[in-house]
This record gives C-alpha cells, sequence and structure tokens, in this order.
C-alpha cells in the first residue's frame, strides 16, 4: 500500500515538473519570439545585433572587465501603460567585473588633452573671427572710400555740367544782345 502511494506522488510530481518544464519551455519560445519580432521591426538582424555587442563589449573592456557570458543585449519594445507598444530600445545588461584602474590615469590625460584641444580650437576661432571682422571693416572702409570717390566725381562732374549750362546762358545772352544790336542798327 505504501508502494502504491510512493508510485502516486512519484508520478503526480512527475508531471508537475513536466509542466513546469512545459511552462518554461513555453516562456522561452515566447520571449525569443518577442526578439524575433522586435528585431523585425526594427530592422534588425540577429548578425546585426551580433555585431553591436561585440563592439559595446570592445568599448567598455578598455575601461571596465566584464563578464563576456552573462552579457545581455537586446532590442525591446516597452509595453506602455495603455497598452501600446513605444518605439524600439537598445537594452543591455553587462555585468561589470572590476574597474581598470590604471585607465583612470589614461582618462584623466584625455580629458586634459580634449580640454587643451577645445581651447586651441577656440583660439583659432577667435583668430578667424578677428580676421573676419578685419576684412569686414577692411570692405567697409574700401566702400565708404569708394562711395566718397563717387560723391567727390559726381560733384566735379555737376560743378563742369553748371560751368557748361551758365557758358551756355552767358553765350546765348551775347548773341541775344548782338542780334538786339544788329536791329537797332
Amino acid at each position: 500500500m505504501f508502494e502504491n502511494l510512493i508510485n502516486f506522488l512519484k508520478k503526480l510530481s512527475k508531471n508537475e515538473n513536466d509542466k513546469n518544464k512545459e511552462g518554461k519551455s513555453k516562456d522561452k519560445a515566447k520571449e525569443r519570439l518577442q526578439l524575433v519580432l522586435t528585431q523585425d521591426r526594427a530592422n534588425v538582424s540577429a548578425d546585426f545585433l551580433e555585431l553591436m555587442k561585440q563592439e559595446i563589449i570592445d568599448v567598455i573592456k578598455k575601461y571596465i572587465e566584464v563578464e563576456e557570458n552573462a552579457i545581455d543585449v537586446r532590442i525591446t519594445n516597452k509595453v506602455e501603460e495603455d497598452g501600446t507598444t513605444s518605439s524600439p530600445s537598445l537594452y543591455a545588461n553587462i555585468p561589470i567585473l572590476n574597474i581598470k584602474k590604471e585607465t583612470n590615469k589614461e582618462i584623466k590625460e584625455k580629458i586634459e588633452a580634449n580640454k587643451d584641444r577645445n581651447e586651441e580650437e577656440k583660439e583659432n576661432k577667435d583668430k578667424i573671427k578677428d580676421e573676419q571682422d578685419k576684412n569686414e571693416t577692411k570692405k567697409t572702409d574700401n566702400v565708404n572710400e569708394e562711395d566718397n570717390k563717387n560723391k567727390e566725381t559726381e560733384k566735379e562732374e555737376n560743378k563742369q555740367e553748371e560751368k557748361k549750362k551758365t557758358k551756355e546762358v552767358k553765350d546765348k545772352e551775347e548773341k541775344d544782345k548782338k542780334t538786339a544790336q544788329k536791329k537797332d542798327n
């Protein structure tokens, strides 16, 4: 009788284990399907995702020791409270083993180098702006000088025109005088 009871419990426990395995299997299949659908919606192939994952790891490994086997990089769609899905997001779970200490010095050096380069770029931009301002001032001065020359030339031409008109008027008056004198004679 105890034997039957033990067999019954074994069968019962076996059925529950099978159901748990089926549930886990089902969840894994569902997760894989969601991943495939998300990758498809984002136009990202598994090869592309793997390449991106490796490049991310390579960059991070410069500064941090990571557990490469445990890294999880995937594209997901976040389900909003209203049940809609948002645009795809990149999810990366990267377990950190250790932060490299020697890189702190390198990072500080790079930061200093970037500061120096930024200062040089700013100085160069300022020099270029100063040169542009000088050139603009020269152009303005040249335009003003040209305008002044044109005004002077115009004044001179106006004076010449005025003299010419005055001479024409005097010549006509003289001619009219001579014509009047001839009539009187």
